[in-house]
């Protein structure tokens, strides 16, 4: 390799780890909120396809009015125990609608979850 050569992909390569580094230190949390919003949304829509899919029932419309609802308080409050919580809820609602119908007890069990999760507003920030 001719040192001109060498040079100038040492340089490259400086330049290119430096750049990344700024793009990590200043845009990590845009990046990073922006990411977890689109899980969020990708989620509710493969929920919302599976609810679709379940037996007619009357808890079927009201388990898509609960999700939705709390996907949109998930957001609103956008930190790490939150984005927990939400993948908490979304594991447990794709084991009560595995079994292709929602009931009473599932619908009561994953509001008592959500209770669980629910603090204080002023705890909140």
């Amino acid at each position: 390799m001719k040192k001109g050569c060498f040079f100038t992909s040492i340089t490259l390569f400086t330049i290119i780890i430096a750049a990344g580094l700024y793009l990590y230190k200043k845009y990590w949390k845009e990046i990073e909120n922006y990411g977890k919003s689109k899980i969020m949304e990708l989620a509710l829509e493969e929920i919302d396809h599976k609810i679709n899919e379940l037996e007619k029932s009357v808890y079927q419309d009201s388990l898509k009015i609960f999700l939705t609802k709390q996907i949109k308080e998930f957001k609103k409050h956008n930190e790490e125990t939150t984005f927990k919580q939400f993948q908490d809820l979304m594991d447990q609602t794709k084991y009560f609608i595995h079994d292709g119908i929602i009931d009473s007890l599932d619908m009561t069990a994953l509001k008592n979850m959500v209770k669980k999760y629910e603090r204080s507003e002023k705890n909140r920030n």
